[in-house]
C-alpha cells in the first residue's frame, strides 16, 4: 500500500480516537489536541512485538511517554493509557495499518479502554465486585488498579469468547451476548 496513504489512515485513526466525550473533565483546552499529536507521531513498528510481556513493556513506556506530553493539568496515567487503548483498537480495526505494520498478533494483548462505564460493567459481571474496586475517575487510574480492571475483563472475555477489548463495544451499547 502506498506509505502516504497508510500515514492518512493512521493519522485518521489518531484524530478520530481522542474526541470531546473522551476527553471530557481530563485536561484544559488543549488537551484533544496534544492527546492527538502524541497518537499521530507513534511508531507502531514498536508495538509489533513478539511477546506479550514485550508488548506491555512497550504500552507502559509508551503510556508513561504521552503522559510527559500533554499539557499541564492533563498529564494523568488513566487519561494517557484510555486514548493510547483507544487509538491501539482502531489501528487493529484498520486492516490496513494492521498489514502494513505487522500487528496480527497483537489483538489478544489489547485493553479494554477503561472509564466509567467499563468499569460499571465489569463490576455488574459476575464476581465482578469481589474482582475490582469501586471506580473512581479516568484521572485517578493507575497502573495497579488498571491491571485488575484487566485481568479481571479478560476472564469476562473469555466467558464471553471474545478479546477483552471488544468489551468496550458490548458495553458502550450495553449489548448481551447470546
Amino acid at each position: 500500500m502506498n506509505p502516504e496513504l497508510i500515514d492518512l489512515m493512521r493519522h485518521r485513526v489518531a484524530s478520530t480516537s481522542v474526541g470531546a466525550s473522551t476527553a471530557r473533565g481530563m485536561g484544559p483546552k488543549g488537551t484533544i489536541e496534544s492527546a492527538r499529536a502524541f497518537l499521530r507521531s507513534i511508531d507502531l513498528n514498536k508495538f509489533a512485538t513478539e511477546s506479550e510481556a514485550e508488548f506491555r513493556s512497550v504500552l507502559n513506556r509508551t503510556t508513561r511517554a504521552y503522559k510527559r506530553k500533554l499539557p499541564a493539568g492533563a498529564q494523568h496515567w488513566g487519561a494517557s493509557r484510555k486514548f493510547l487503548n483507544i487509538f491501539l483498537r482502531g489501528v487493529v480495526y484498520q486492516k490496513y495499518l494492521v498489514n502494513h505494520f505487522g500487528l496480527h498478533h497483537i489483538e489478544p494483548w489489547l485493553e479494554v479502554p477503561m472509564d466509567s462505564h467499563v468499569a460499571k460493567r465489569l463490576r455488574q459481571e459476575l464476581g465482578g465486585v469481589e474482582a475490582v474496586p469501586r471506580w473512581r475517575t479516568v484521572i485517578s487510574l493507575d497502573a495497579r488498579i488498571n491491571d485488575q480492571y484487566q485481568r479481571f475483563a479478560s476472564e469476562v472475555a473469555a466467558r464471553k469468547g471474545i478479546d477483552r477489548v471488544h468489551l468496550d463495544l458490548i458495553y458502550w451499547r450495553h449489548l448481551h451476548d447470546s
